[in-house]
């Protein structure tokens, strides 16, 4: 590694004379010249001490690569060394001797050694060395210029330049040439000033270049700054001079002006002559001697011309440049012949008036006679005009330079397309008799007061194109303080607005007229005022829709529309559009279904005019929604139960603002059911439907019940009066036609119940249950209606039985667990929308329990023309919703506000004793867990190959595999013996019941014509199942007999809960939604001794089962998921297990509500068994994010009731609805077998 010269390195040892003997005497002389100056530089010491090389400067402008070198095996000084040098010598030069004496003065210093008395220290000297830096001698430069007659290679004749440098006998041409200017070949010689005015020179050769050591610059076609560049070259040191050798020298002169002469000849004629003043040229004048004038031949340099030369006396040349530097039109009177142009008498006065102050302005007058009338001078000055077209509110700027006399008369205009262009010359137009000098520099300086504005206002040096609110804020903002600098005029067009900011608030008016052509139909107007003037609804629709802050108005008065009323009115008017007639601005034809629309429309501003006929419909109805809202409190109040009618103003419903409790009607109602009620009734006597979506248990039916007693009771009432009777109740709004009885559809399951309840509670009703098809019934639905006032049935019997239902007149439809027909498609939904009915109205826990779509297909069946199209409502509420949106789900909940009354337990039946919830984590054991793995991973493969596609055959496929992962998640067993989706074996195939798959509504049980719920081997199961016979069997799969298989892993947890619960009393339910597992379930309880009563969809005697468990004869009761998460009531039981959990937590919430309900008086407890890192914990995850998408919907919790942002994430899961069976989209079915 190279290093430096260290103070005992053999170049220590050298003597001169050893030097000597190498390189020669005269070589050493030198070489200790160069190594007192310093020539030597950057020593470095190689190979073990050995070698030693630097660099050394030359004695012109090369530098060398020097090198020294001991010989191997010498280790004395005089021993044997050699040199080496790139220069042309090569070895043994001065340069190895400049080396040697060096590298020895470095190796003979101290490295400690103290400073001489008096003089530096060693290092300092050393740093000296280092950082000193040779300047070579700086060698001058001079300016040959000649007057050179041109050649043929394209000189033209006339002054050229050289350049010259110095030499030692004076200038040489020789290694001076512009080429080598222009390439840097002289840069080291040359002062850098100097060489960057040559350079500059030789730039303006243009694109010829040059060839030729010889090769002239031509200062006739230089430019005009050529003078300022030989200015700062004579100021930098270079000289000019005639002749290489004996020049004289040339002089740069100032002084010389040119201009005209107009002179009177002797016959009136006015003479017009070119002429160059040289009184101001000092270099001419000290020529000049008293008596006489000498004469000088002044020749032109530059085309346009922009300078004169002329030769002196003694030869000596004199340059000379125009002052001021001409305008184009003086370059072209200067470069002529020099002949006058001569006014004719008769044509002066013309001349004088027309012609004379444009020849001022583009040309110096040197002299004039006194007998022409000059022209008083004009002063330049801006203008800028502003135009305004008042109808557009178009605003256009305009620039010009205006020529001003002294009284003030603009004696001529010129318009400036660009004012910034005209700053730097540009100027457009005809230029004949204008000061174009002048004009660019009142250009510049517009320019330079406009440019500070730049970040406030517009670019005001170009033309201005503005409309609408810039043109306001140009004449409000802008233009006073454009007044204020007073640096050009300013013309504004007469008739322009008084632009002004309104001070009074924007108001809104409603009012509300009959629509003479529909009775059921009203005429909405909305009207936005600010003061007296009303603004135009589609100019303010418009502002908002571009994000506008303002809304200009004719008059000029903007109004400031960035209030929360006017962005709540715009997408009010944009919700509009889907409104049955929003062709009219301003005017929307409502119904009684928009009576959430308007609630908030109202809010908004002030009621101008409402109708009777309004007031009575709507406003009705919305009283009554918010009465219904406000007694979702805290309430004690009697059981519905009950058999106690309460007090008399209970009863009666005097003072509570509503109907009246029927007479008929034997149940004390809670004061929320008492609402409930009259909201129902209310709406059915206005022909409205509604969903009653209050939380499971809280007495839904007895609150339809209530209205059905009341309508029944109605239709007495005014059957027994004569046709002149007053009506008994006035303040209704009127029962609409409608005759026949009542129609409940529920799911079969709760037929009984219907009846049953119906008995109880209004023991007066006529009531009848279809539960079998034409085919299989002695009467016909005609004859069972003629004598009903309530009909009850399926919903399998009305899509079996279509024809017949729709053929019937019914006064009023009631679809229970109405989430039955979540699904549009299916031909159950499509047979409930063709009923004959003035009404319906849903009942449901769970109106949402997959997608938005779900809630839907209610409204459309109980509240029809309420919400869009699918695929509208899909653009407008679903997709945005999903998203995230709030303002969205905000507009969907207050339109369907008025329609769908949801009350929950925590609001309403603050008596209901706690429930808790817990999920025991069960770990697999090792061969489970290892056949689980095992399958998860062949099934993972198969699902994410299939979602590839994302068709709803490939989804329908993948959820079949899901079904199978969760199977295998609860016992392998499910899976081994065979087919998973086996009847037998899963009431559900795996999806959200089978009301899903297919589209259609298949329900177990029901006694059909043709129909394969109720036949075959799944009904056959069910009645062993009844009998307690072989259920048990298939639970862990197959066994031989004598033996049972060990219980899973599910079901020991289950058994090891179950002990210590019944043994203090309890009773308990157990949930399932595979059947085949949940009867082997049975099987292992009651080897345990327990006693169990067991109900799936196959189950005969439904009511008999449930009867046993109420009458205390089973202690545990195992229940299908889809045969008994609804329409029981089970308060017996306060324990609830779920063996699996679903994606669907509203069904789930439905089963655990069959005991957790009005009537207990037992705290409950709920466990949800869920497998350890299995899919069970990604169906966990799911649940949670569609329970979510139901509170935010339905009940309004969350951050979107407050208008926050933070409910983005919910809806992602909620699914595109009616995709897939399942409603589970293939993103969710991707989350939930990715691991």
């Amino acid at each position: 590694m190279a290093r430096a010269i260290r103070h005992d390195d053999w170049p220590v040892e050298l003597t001169d004379d050893q030097i000597i003997s190498r390189v020669g005497h005269r070589a050493f002389e030198r070489g200790l010249d160069y190594a007192r100056k310093g020539r030597v530089r950057g020593i470095s010491v190689a190979g073990d001490g050995d070698i030693i090389s630097a660099q050394s400067k030359g004695s012109g402008a090369h530098t060398y690569q020097t090198m020294v070198f001991r010989k191997q095996g010498a280790r004395s000084a005089a021993a044997s060394w050699a040199g080496t040098c790139s220069c042309p010598v090569g070895s043994n030069c001065k340069h190895v001797a400049a080396l040697l004496i060096t590298a020895r003065t470095l190796a003979q210093a101290e490295p400690d050694a103290a400073a001489p008395s008096g003089g530096p220290a060693p290092w300092e000297s050393r740093l000296a060395d280092l950082l000193q830096v040779e300047r070579a001698p700086r060698r001058r430069m001079a300016l040959e210029i000649i007057d050179d007659p041109g050649d043929m290679w394209g000189t033209p004749a006339g002054l050229s330049m050289l350049p010259l440098i110095e030499g030692k006998r004076g200038w040489n041409r020789q290694g001076a040439s512009w080429s080598q200017i222009a390439t840097g070949g002289l840069d080291d010689d040359v002062d850098p000033d100097v060489m960057g005015v040559l350079r500059e020179l030789a730039g303006m050769a243009g694109g010829y270049g040059f060839y030729y050591a010889d090769d002239r610059l031509s200062l006739t076609t230089a430019p005009a700054h050529v003078w300022d560049v030989l200015r700062r070259g004579v100021a930098a040191g270079l000289t000019l001079t005639t002749a290489q050798r004996r020049g004289m020298p040339v002089y740069l002169a100032d002084g010389l002006r040119g201009g005209i002469h107009l002179t009177r000849e002797d016959d009136g004629d006015i003479a017009i002559t070119p002429a160059l003043e040289i009184d101001d040229v000092e270099e001419l004048r000290r020529l000049q001697v008293p008596g006489l004038r000498l004469s000088f031949s002044l020749m032109p340099i530059g085309d346009p011309v922009h300078g004169f030369y002329t030769w002196m006396p003694g030869r000596e040349l004199l340059l000379m440049p125009l002052e001021p530097r001409p305008t184009e039109a003086l370059s072209r009177v200067l470069r002529g012949d020099g002949e006058a142009i001569t006014i004719p008498a008769g044509d002066v006065e013309r001349f004088e008036t027309e012609h004379l102050e444009a020849l001022t302005r583009a040309l110096p007058v040197l002299s004039a006679d006194t007998s022409i009338r000059m022209p008083r001078p004009t002063t330049l000055r801006a203008a800028l005009a502003v135009h305004v077209d008042t109808a557009e509110h178009h605003l256009s700027t305009e620039w010009s330079i205006r020529y001003v006399g002294e009284d003030g008369e603009v004696r001529s205009s010129h318009a400036l397309p660009d004012l910034s262009a005209a700053a730097e010359g540009h100027i457009e137009g005809g230029t004949a008799g204008r000061d174009i000098d002048g004009e660019t520099r009142l250009a510049r300086e517009v320019l330079n007061h406009l440019l500070p504005l730049a970040g406030r206002h517009p670019a005001l040096w170009q033309p201005l194109d503005l409309r609408g609110m810039d043109t306001a804020r140009f004449m409000t903002e802008t233009l006073p303080v454009l007044r204020e600098l007073e640096a050009f005029d300013i013309e504004v067009d007469d008739d322009v607005p008084d632009y002004r900011e309104a001070e009074a608030a924007p108001v809104i008016t409603t009012s509300v007229s009959d629509d003479e052509d529909r009775p059921d139909w009203f005429s909405l107007s909305v009207r936005v005022h600010v003061g007296e003037e009303e603004i135009p609804l589609a100019l303010l629709m418009a502002a908002v829709a571009t994000g506008e802050p303002e809304v200009l108005l004719e008059s000029g008065t903007w109004v400031s529309i960035d209030r929360p009323e006017i962005e709540a009115l715009a997408r009010l008017m944009e919700e509009g559009r889907e409104l049955a007639d929003p062709q009219a601005q301003g005017e929307l034809r409502v119904s009684a279904l928009h009576a959430g629309y308007y609630e908030v429309l109202e809010s908004l501003g002030v009621i101008e005019r409402a109708t009777a006929r309004w007031k009575e419909r709507v406003g009705r109805l919305l009283e009554r929604a918010r009465a219904a809202e406000a007694a979702a409190e805290p309430s004690g109040g009697r059981s519905v139960g009950g058999d106690d009618a309460g007090g008399a103003a209970e009863r009666t419903g005097e003072g509570a603002g509503g109907a009246a409790v029927p007479e008929g009607m034997r149940a004390t109602l809670r004061p929320y059911q008492l609402e409930g009620y009259r909201w129902l009734d209310f709406l059915r006597q206005a022909g409205l439907g509604g969903v009653l979506a209050d939380d499971m248990g809280l007495g839904k039916t007895v609150q339809v019940l209530a209205a059905v007693q009341r309508l029944i009771e109605q239709r007495e009432e005014a059957q027994g009066q004569g046709p002149a009777d007053e009506p008994t109740s006035s303040g209704d709004p009127g029962e609409p036609e409608g005759a026949g009885p009542v129609l409940v559809i529920a799911p079969t399951s709760v037929v009984g119940s219907w009846v049953e309840q119906a008995e109880r509670f209004c023991p007066g009703l006529r009531v009848r249950a279809v539960r079998r098809t034409a085919a299989k019934r002695e009467e016909t639905l005609a004859q069972i209606v003629e004598g009903s006032d309530v009909v009850v049935t399926s919903y399998t019997i009305a899509r079996l039985c279509e024809e017949e239902f729709i053929a019937q007149d019914w006064a009023w439809v009631v679809c229970d667990e109405a989430q039955f027909v979540k699904n549009h498609t299916s031909a159950t939904y499509k047979a409930v929308r063709r009923l004959r009915s003035p009404s319906t109205i849903a009942i449901t826990g769970t109106p949402l329990e997959n997608s938005l779509m779900d809630l839907w297909a209610l409204m459309s069946i109980a509240a029809p023309g309420l919400l869009p199209d699918p695929e509208r409502f899909g653009q407008v509420y679903r997709k945005p919703i999903d998203r995230g949106d709030t303002e969205a789900l905000g507009r969907l909940r207050r339109r369907m506000r008025p329609f769908l009354l949801r009350r929950t337990k925590e609001q309403v039946a603050a008596d209901l004793p706690a429930k808790t919830e817990q999920v025991l984590a069960v770990e697999l054991g090792a061969k489970h867990r290892k056949a689980y793995d095992q399958r998860l991973a062949r099934e993972r493969q198969r699902i994410l190959g299939l979602l590839e596609e994302d068709t709803a055959q490939s989804r329908f496929i993948a959820l079949k595999a899901l079904t199978t992962l969760r199977q295998m998640a609860l016992d392998p067993a499910l899976v081994d013996g065979g087919d998973v989706t086996e009847p037998g074996d899963v009431e559900t195939a795996g999806t959200e019941g089978s009301a899903d798959v297919g589209g259609e509504s298949r329900e177990s049980g029901e006694n059909t014509a043709g129909g394969k719920g109720a036949s075959g081997r799944r009904s056959a199961r069910g009645a062993r199942g009844a009998k307690g016979k072989a259920v048990t069997a298939s639970a862990t799969g197959h066994r031989g007999p004598g033996r049972r298989p060990s219980p899973s892993a599910k079901v020991e947890v289950l058994l090891e809960h179950l002990g210590p619960i019944l043994s203090e009393g309890h009773r308990a339910l157990v949930f399932s939604q595979f059947t085949r597992y949940l009867s082997g379930v049975r099987g292992h309880l009651e080897a345990t001794g327990v006693r169990t009563a067991y109900m799936d969809g196959s189950t005969p005697d439904r009511q008999k089962v449930i009867d046993a468990f109420r009458a205390g004869e089973a202690d545990v009761f195992l229940i299908s998921l889809k045969a008994g998460g609804f329409g029981l009531t089970l308060t017996e039981a306060d324990y609830v297990f779920l063996l699996d959990p679903w994606w669907n937590p509203q069904a789930e919430e439905q089963a655990v509500d069959r005991t957790h309900r009005i009537g207990q008086d037992k705290p409950v407890m709920v466990y949800r068994l869920v497998s350890a890192d299995t899919i069970e914990e990604k169906v966990m995850a799911l649940k949670e994010k569609k329970a979510e998408l139901f509170a935010r919907v339905v009940e309004g919790t969350g951050e979107a009731e407050t208008g926050g942002e933070g409910a983005g994430g919910t809806a992602g899961a909620a699914g595109a609805g009616g995709l897939s069976p399942a409603a589970l989209t293939a993103a969710e079915i991707r989350e939930l077998i990715e691991g």
